[in-house]
């Protein structure tokens, strides 16, 4: 499964180089609420007069290292190139050129780094607050124990974590983080799951247990299918394009996976797609417990940039979309969980 799941993720990656979004920058698509632009003008902006210090002796240093690489940066790459020529005549190749350039390239780059990392330290623990009473930690990790028997979690070896967030929602506890994961090869490490991890815990089980995974086509799908599962047919047609759905009871899962809530994995899926570079996502229902497992190659949290005034409130937009999405998940799951639970009792009664 995660052989499959990893080409897929390679697919996507090449889509989005052939057709240049891999090198866009993440936009927002809509405008910050007034709530939130009226807290952040309180709790965000006095913050900003030295972090917009910071930014321009950064980019000025930026500036400056880039203009001596390309004034002098050629008295080091231009030997590296004529001795590689050489090498490679003589049939012993060697990279010393791209050795060179990427140094020059962490050089040139590293005071965008730190403006970067800056940035992320001073404000986005603020920004978490400013949308509600959330906890945020730089290198949190959600619950692995909790979800370790889970389908959709991959084995693993190696595990890396940041951009951790915790609250709750109407008595419903979440948790977040961007979550990479690595499984021990026979010559490198194999990456498994690069993105977010989404944990929601309910307040009452799901009965049994429903899962949703990318559809990998036919043939990929017939691969990664067991005997055992049970797939679940929706009347969704581009839920059922994007997702095999199974579950080990098809009523319940389809009580529970209503058109309201296939609409928010959707969106959730094509917000993560638009915005941080995404490739799919996969979610589990099991226990009192979701889980969604967010495959992306960007890094949602890094909002800074360099060349944008720190003043520029417009790609905070971003980390409140991503909050509303996950309450709007969760507000359906209790709604549609509820129902399902009051039909399923109904029924139980009139037998």
């Amino acid at each position: 499964m995660s052989i499959l799941n990893t080409f897929y993720q390679a697919k996507e990656a090449i889509k989005q180089l052939t057709n240049g979004t891999a090198y866009r920058q993440p936009e927002a698509s809509t405008n910050l609420s007034e709530a939130a632009r009226s807290k952040i003008e309180q709790e965000v902006l006095p913050l900003l007069e030295p972090l917009e210090q910071f930014r321009l002796e950064k980019l000025a240093s930026k500036v400056r290292r880039k203009k001596w690489f390309i004034r002098i940066g050629w008295l080091l790459w231009l030997p590296s190139v004529a001795f590689d020529v050489s090498m490679l005549v003589s049939g012993d190749p060697t990279f010393l050129t791209l050795i060179v350039l990427g140094g020059f390239a962490v050089w040139v780059f590293y005071p965008e780094f730190q403006y970067i990392r800056h940035y992320k330290k001073k404000l986005i623990p603020v920004l978490v607050r400013a949308f509600g009473e959330y906890d945020y930690k730089a290198d949190g990790c959600i619950d692995m124990d909790a979800v370790k028997s889970f389908e959709i979690m991959p084995s693993f070896s190696s595990k890396s974590s940041e951009d951790y967030i915790k609250g709750e929602v109407e008595g419903v506890k979440f948790e977040f983080c961007e979550l990479k994961l690595e499984r021990r090869g026979n010559k490198s490490n194999i990456n498994v799951h690069r993105g977010g991890a989404l944990l929601i815990t309910m307040p009452f089980q799901f009965s049994g247990y429903t899962v949703v995974k990318t559809d990998y086509g036919k043939l990929g799908n017939l691969l990664s299918r067991s005997l055992a599962k049970t797939r679940v047919e929706l009347e969704n047609p581009e839920f059922e394009d994007r997702y095999e759905v199974f579950g080990s009871d098809q009523q319940y899962a389809r009580y529970l996976l209503s058109p309201a809530l296939m609409e928010q994995i959707i969106a959730l899926d094509d917000l993560f797609r638009a915005r941080a570079k995404g490739s799919g996502l996969t979610c589990e229902f099991r226990d009192d417990k979701a889980l969604f497992m967010l495959s992306y190659f960007g890094d949602l949290m890094n909002v800074g940039d360099i060349d944008v005034s720190a003043y520029d409130l417009d790609k905070m937009p971003l980390l409140e979309q991503e909050l509303a999405m996950i309450f709007g998940i969760i507000q359906q799951l209790k709604l549609d969980s509820l129902a399902a639970r009051n039909v399923a009792s109904d029924r139980l009664a009139g037998v």
